[in-house]
């Protein structure tokens, strides 16, 4: 040995102070670990001999996990014990198979802290959201049909859009906030990322059927518990309402059927090669292809064909016993009021002015629809069909503006 060589050698006092102070840091560990656990609902059912050791925890419900103590401070220095959902298995890719658990492709072991239980918090954030689905319905603009049979184990309704859509949706409000797992990251991945397949995808979001093949596991989408709310994301939950608006001829279609104020009577698909019904502000029944309309200057067959582009001159609100309609049309208004009392019951002319100046009619269209959604109205179809108990406001609207604007214009009523 050289001279500017020191050998460090501990004193059995500094062994016995090194070997104390390693099990007052391993009690601190514990300490902590055992009270972060009960913060989060957890017993502790095993006794550990070291903070890597795996210690089983249980929840009030029932259900267990496997952590190590060291996880409640660094996950990187612990992990977590995992059940793969049911019926399946860890997809670990790899250079990561030392994360399964020996004899057990079910389990897996990852870097992640402890977290409340999963399961409770599932079943916790399910009645909460099954709680908000109504409020959520009337927010996204969606009309509840009926019950419907259910693919996935939770509750399903046929609701229909605003715009005639028809189809089924779990009833659980996607917005309910609930703490997002962190899951420690993994390598850069969630547990979830490695045990979603094709085939799951298919299964837990039914109008993904389409899938035949995934080149890698998908994610679950945020916040889900394998339910489907609906696609579209934030345009909407209606499928087809959110083809249509990424389709340029039908959104144009539809964009020209509101710039000439003409009702679509018929919901639309998503197919441009459709014939819809048309009535136009002057109040014509038409039926078109949404490919030949717009090749026209006017939607409307008689309109286009005189080369005649009615303005609107009336002004009308009608209502029937479960809806309420403030609109606007040409001439005497007749033929829109025969299209409302065929097409949608509504048989009672609450408000009728006619001869109106070039402008007025729209005006007072704007005013009334603005006031509405300033009041928080929402439409129960298209845009300007309301529920039935709000023909007061509408009608006050109305004569609010005609009593600024056009105090002597005579209207007539029915009741």
């Amino acid at each position: 040995m050289s001279d500017d060589t020191q050998t460090a050698t501990l004193s059995p006092e500094d062994a016995m102070r090194s070997a104390r102070l390693h099990a007052r840091a391993e009690a601190a560990v514990m300490a902590l670990f055992t009270t972060r656990a009960y913060e989060l609902g957890w017993a502790v059912r095993s006794e550990p001999s070291g903070v890597r050791d795996h210690v089983t925890l249980s929840c009030d419900a029932g259900h267990t996990t496997q952590v190590t103590p060291i996880t409640a401070l660094h996950p990187k220095l612990g992990s977590t014990i995992l059940q793969a959902p049911e019926g399946q298995v860890f997809h670990l890719e790899a250079g990561m198979e030392h994360m399964a658990v020996p004899g057990n492709p079910q389990l897996a072991a990852f870097s992640m802290p402890l977290e409340e239980c999963e399961h409770c918090a599932s079943k916790q954030w399910e009645e909460a959201a099954r709680a908000s689905f109504a409020a959520y319905a009337i927010e996204a603009d969606l009309r509840i049909l009926a019950d419907a049979a259910s693919s996935n184990g939770y509750p399903t309704k046929k609701v229909c859009c605003l715009q005639g859509h028809e189809f089924t949706i779990t009833a659980m409000d996607p917005r309910t906030p609930r703490r997002e797992p962190d899951y420690g990251l993994a390598y850069g991945h969630t547990w979830r990322d490695f045990t979603l397949t094709a085939s799951a995808v298919k299964r837990l979001w039914p109008e993904y059927a389409s899938i035949t093949s995934m080149a890698s596991p998908t994610p679950l989408r945020k916040g889900g518990y394998g339910f489907t709310p609906g696609a579209g994301g934030a345009e909407g939950p209606c499928v087809t309402c959110a083809s249509i608006s990424q389709t340029p001829k039908l959104f144009e279609f539809r964009r020209r059927a509101r710039e000439e104020n003409a009702m679509i009577l018929d919901a639309m698909s998503d197919r441009v090669l459709q014939a819809v019904r048309l009535c136009c502000v002057a109040g014509h029944l038409t039926s078109v292809s949404i490919n030949n309309g717009l090749k026209r200057t006017l939607l409307c067959v008689r309109c286009a064909g005189a080369e005649i582009r009615p303005e609107p001159t009336v002004y009308y609100v009608v209502a029937g016993e479960a809806m309420v309609k403030p609109g606007i049309s040409s001439g005497d208004g007749r033929g829109r009021l025969d299209t409302h009392r065929s097409q949608h019951s509504l048989d009672q002319v609450r408000r009728l002015i006619t001869n109106l100046p070039i402008g007025a009619a729209l005006n007072v269209e704007r005013h009334v629809l603005s006031g509405l959604a300033d009041q928080g109205v929402r439409p129960v179809m298209g845009f300007e069909f309301f529920d039935a108990v709000h023909i007061d406001r509408v009608l006050a609207l109305a004569d609010e503006w005609f009593a600024a604007n056009l105090p002597n214009s005579p209207w007539s009523v029915t009741t």
